[in-house]
């Protein structure tokens, strides 16, 4: 599979932003609302057949017609990315992994609009709670905006790859980064705890922001394959998916993010139904120890 770039001017950063409405940006800057389309349920299995399904009509799902906007004229370069190759080699495993599962349109995300992502999440999300937004339990709002934590924030060297799909109108990515001081490491550990209290204390919680109702519901998926990691790593894994329903549709996510000694790897997938289903944590999971497997052979 040959990587290819997804240009500024028309990628759609696929990310998890749960206190933003829904709604795709298209003339080139960072999206206000970053969320996948719909997945529709398919047959995605662990031995890596080929995801398969129809369209749907969650809201933005017309925006997202796999392979918009990448190029063919290379990977990581036509990029234009800083970040160190062996994250960038991580990261195209990760997707090749991906591919097949029938994810097989891939793109790396550019500095540039990485650059863009990374100032959305530092003036957003990162913020602690979102002042447009009223969330239910109260107590709920710290650590519900927090939790939109992205390996991006660690540094310009980071890297993220989108892989879409053809029968899809939703997407999956992963990002990776390098965790090279005590003031990332507090910050990924503070992700670790907000992704715990969530799941301990703030399963149901209901919000409203420009208007909009919505209903969300944060579930711990069941991971298969953590007796394939080390203890240390298992320790520093953090598994979630959500459900989120308003008056413009419902989407679904799922995320898994992990810390392999000092590199952090991020898989998600956000859509339809079938992005928080168990097919996708497996999924989620192969990719993960894909782009851990490369990095292990870096070192």
């Amino acid at each position: 599979m040959k990587p290819r770039s997804i240009p500024a001017s028309a990628a759609t950063l696929a990310g998890l932003l749960l206190l933003s409405a829904c709604g795709t940006d298209q003339d080139g800057a960072a999206p206000d609302d970053a969320d996948h389309a719909g997945v529709d349920q398919g047959d995605a299995a662990t031995g890596g057949d080929a995801v398969t399904g129809g369209e749907d009509d969650t809201p933005g799902a017309e925006d997202q017609t796999p392979g918009d906007g990448v190029s063919d004229d290379g990977g990581a370069e036509a990029a234009g990315l800083s970040a160190p190759e062996r994250l960038i080699i991580a990261a195209q495993e990760g997707a090749g992994r991906a591919a097949s599962f029938g994810f097989d349109e891939m793109g790396f995300v550019s500095d540039e609009v990485a650059a863009s992502y990374r100032e959305l999440l530092e003036e957003n999300s990162l913020a602690g709670e979102d002042p447009q937004a009223q969330v239910s339990p109260e107590a709920c709002a710290q650590p519900l905006a927090a939790v939109d934590f992205s390996p991006l924030l660690l540094g310009e060297e980071a890297v993220r790859a989108d892989y879409f799909a053809e029968s899809f109108s939703g997407a999956g990515s992963i990002e990776l980064a390098t965790v090279d001081s005590e003031a990332d490491q507090q910050r990924v550990s503070e992700h670790l705890e907000n992704v715990a209290e969530l799941l301990d204390s703030c399963q149901d919680t209901e919000f409203t922001l420009d208007g909009i109702d919505y209903e969300l519901r944060i579930e711990e998926p069941t991971l298969q394959d953590q007796d394939e990691v080390s203890t240390e790593q298992a320790e520093n894994t953090a598994a979630y998916s959500w459900e989120r329903a308003g008056a413009d549709g419902t989407t679904y996510a799922q995320i898994l993010f992990t810390q392999v000694d000092d590199d952090i790897i991020m898989v998600s997938f956000t859509g339809g139904e079938a992005a928080g289903s168990a097919e996708f944590t497996s999924i989620a999971e192969a990719i993960a120890a894909e782009a851990t497997a490369a990095l292990e052979t870096a070192d």
